[in-house]
């Protein structure tokens, strides 16, 4: 009983009062209303850029597939353009979970407190850890994480789609090869890049790929805000 009391009063303690300074509430809510519109903005933009890969995936495979006069490297090219999309897909992501914890502690902090002055509250010292946060943003979610997130959710059945259908495209056109050999010769681009290079660099991008999205941490994990995402601030 002791221990939840003691838990009620810090909640209590952080909870918004009628003593607050002139203009507190007011400024919480302009706040609160800018991240919301941060945070839209950056979901707006995580979903152009996987609109915009699954599109090029569409096109870039019915284009390449439906004729035998186009090369085979136009789908490495579309890898290699999906791998930019989740690399820029990434820093989005990274900006949307920044957003994501600061409505998490006005929210739980402030509207909670509101809703229920005497319940306790998710976040200790929530005040202090938003204004630290103000003051010296940090996204802790880091680009090279966020990036691998988005590639486990989405981007990793996209490539596999396209290898997919680079493999076909070797195979089918102009004619089924006859032997192990005519196949691996085909894997040149033009005289330029020799089969070998061809081979470990598709083999290399597309296992590195999957190695990357399969060990990252699962996303819920980075959206469990109650369950300490972050750190307390530096004092």
């Amino acid at each position: 009983m002791e221990d939840h009391h003691d838990v009620a009063a810090a909640g209590a303690l952080d909870a918004p009062s009628s003593s607050e300074p002139a203009g507190f509430h007011t400024a919480i809510a302009h706040l609160y209303r800018g991240e919301m519109q941060r945070m839209t903005v950056w979901r707006q933009r995580l979903d152009v850029t996987s609109n915009w890969a699954i599109l090029l995936t569409v096109a870039l495979t019915t284009f390449t597939l439906g004729a035998s006069d186009v090369p085979h490297y136009a789908l490495l090219l579309g890898l290699a353009l999906i791998g930019i999309s989740v690399l820029i897909e990434g820093r989005r992501y990274s900006h949307l979970q920044h957003s994501g914890w600061r409505l998490y502690l006005i929210e739980a902090g402030y509207y909670g407190g509101l809703l229920d002055p005497s319940g306790p509250s998710p976040v200790s010292n929530w005040r202090q850890r938003l204004a630290h946060d103000l003051r010296y943003p940090k996204r802790e979610l880091g680009w090279f994480t966020a990036t691998r997130i988005r590639l486990r959710r989405n981007y990793l059945l996209i490539q596999y789609f396209v290898t997919a259908a680079w493999i076909t495209k070797l195979f089918i056109h102009p004619v089924f090869p006859e032997s192990t050999t005519e196949f691996y010769q085909r894997l040149a681009v033009g005289e330029l890049i020799p089969p070998w290079f061809v081979a470990v660099t598709a083999f290399t991008f597309v296992v590195g790929s999957a190695v990357l999205a399969l060990t990252c941490p699962d996303a819920d994990a980075f959206e469990k805000w109650g369950e300490g995402f972050r750190k307390e601030p530096a004092p």
